[in-house]
């Protein structure tokens, strides 16, 4: 394919690839000195903890983690009476094999466990049904997937293919839980007739065996069917690698708000150094104690098999007036941010863009329950993550949705995504990992230089007598 263009103006590529600061204004607040790897507040501490688990630096996946995990712990006790919105977030962490995930994954296991909630946890999604029974068993679930980029593939080919039909509705069914979380979900008919059918069936058991707390139990499951769950508090983070999670980022995903509404995470650093004289921190006392009244105001009630849920006063949030007039101002900027892209990029740009104030309101919220209030700190701090996450992910979608009609913006929008801000990358890196030939990307990486977007710069390094070179983000 020739990636050769004509077209000496360009616009459209640096609509598609460029951040949405070159394009808008700077945004509705300033965000200058704003440091996206070090969240403000309790959660900045859990992500220093997190990070301190893991022989290689993930730093951007330990704030997401971070994000979520507090999310998690204290989303089933606090609310928002400002913005409306709950605690549970959905995420993606995605980074090259070998590269730290399983550190971030048990490191997120343990501050789950030191609250007591780790029944709640769940490793896997097997389909729709499983979902549900996992928010009847507990009010939360809490999924920690490993290589989910596998698994959203599969649905991805049993939607399209018409196979595995126990897939096809997963999406719908995470998406529904996940908007109900201060509300109800109620079941459709086929599930609660085969889930009735069970736990009748474990009702019957439990009562011929004579063993009161699980007839108890069944009988709240049974109840549970047939009115629906009140405040299901469904959350998701999945690790995976770039290969098995670029292609699921399309137009048609990304539309239906699975990918609109979810943080995805990319470390584009490929090889990192390992910390010298490596430790992991442990996990201290006053952190647990923190991690506790978030979770339950205190202690908590260890006995064994009890339902995880919370059905006591809920704990608010508040918004401070600096606070409120941020969001307000962050919510009109989107709105002209999505025109702008609709413009240029299409219906999916739009709906990831209209679908970032949610994540802002919620990712403001988390920041502030440590502190029970949401001050200006948190909205700059989450308004500031969330345009720089946004940017990328519609640059991703571009990408795959335009790689046949405009190929040489697709690449780019690629591109933008694959070069590390900090470290660089060379272009033999860059050709391998995009399979296409280094004088295939030379034009287009000239074109980005060219706009300010990239610059290639010294490495300090040599490599058989000659200088190496690599590209890093200048934008």
């Amino acid at each position: 394919m020739n990636y050769e263009s004509d077209d000496d103006d360009y616009s459209d590529f640096a609509v598609s690839a460029e951040p949405a600061a070159k394009r808008l204004s700077d945004g509705p607040f300033p965000v200058a000195g704003v440091d996206l790897l070090r969240p403000p507040g309790f959660v900045g501490e859990i992500a220093d903890w997190i990070d301190a688990q893991c022989l290689f630096p993930r730093r951007r996946l330990a704030v997401a983690s971070a994000l979520v995990t507090v999310g998690n712990i204290g989303g089933l006790r606090h609310i928002d009476p400002h913005s409306g919105v709950t605690g549970n977030i959905l995420a993606f962490c995605v980074a090259a094999s070998a590269t730290g995930k399983e550190a971030i994954q048990q490191a997120m296991a343990q501050l789950h466990i030191a609250v007591g909630v780790q029944n709640a946890v769940q490793g896997g999604i097997k389909s729709e049904q499983e979902i549900v029974r996992n928010m009847i068993e507990h009010q939360p679930a809490y999924y920690i997937v490993d290589e989910i980029g596998i698994f959203l593939t599969k649905i991805r080919n049993a939607q399209n293919r018409g196979g595995a039909a126990y897939l096809e509705g997963v999406f719908g069914t995470i998406m529904s839980a996940y908007s109900k979380a201060n509300s109800r979900y109620l079941l459709n008919g086929d599930t609660k007739r085969e889930l009735r059918k069970g736990f009748m069936a474990q009702l019957a058991r439990a009562q011929d065996a004579g063993d009161d707390k699980a007839i108890a139990d069944s009988e709240r499951m049974v109840a549970m069917v047939d009115q629906g769950l009140d405040r299901p508090f469904l959350s998701l983070i999945g690790y995976t690698t770039p290969s098995t999670f670029d292609g699921v980022m399309d137009g048609e995903t990304a539309t239906q708000g699975f990918v609109g509404r979810a943080i995805i995470v990319n470390e584009p650093d490929i090889n990192p150094r390992a910390r010298v004289g490596f430790q992991k921190a442990p996990l201290g006392d006053a952190m647990v104690a923190a991690l506790n009244t978030l979770r339950h105001g205190g202690s908590y009630d260890q006995t064994p098999h009890r339902r995880i849920e919370h059905d006591g006063p809920m704990t608010e949030v508040q918004t401070t007036d600096d606070a409120a007039a941020m969001l307000q101002s962050a919510a009109n900027w989107l709105h002209d941010y999505a025109e702008d892209m609709g413009e240029h990029t299409g219906e999916a740009s739009v709906a990831m863009a209209r679908r970032s104030y949610e994540m802002i309101a919620k990712l403001s919220f988390v920041l502030g329950m440590g502190s029970g209030v949401r001050g200006p700190d948190d909205v700059r701090w989450a308004f500031a993550y969330v345009r720089a996450e946004l940017d990328a992910k519609i640059a991703l979608v571009f990408a795959n949705d335009n790689k046949k009609e405009r190929p040489e913006e697709a690449l780019a929008a690629r591109l933008i995504n694959y070069i590390d801000a900090e470290k660089g990358v060379t272009i033999s890196v860059l050709a391998n990992r995009m399979k296409i030939k280094p004088e295939a990307l030379l034009p287009v990486l000239s074109k980005m230089q060219d706009r300010g977007m990239v610059a290639e710069r010294m490495s300090g390094r040599r490599y058989k007598g000659a200088d190496v070179t690599v590209w890093v983000r200048t934008a």
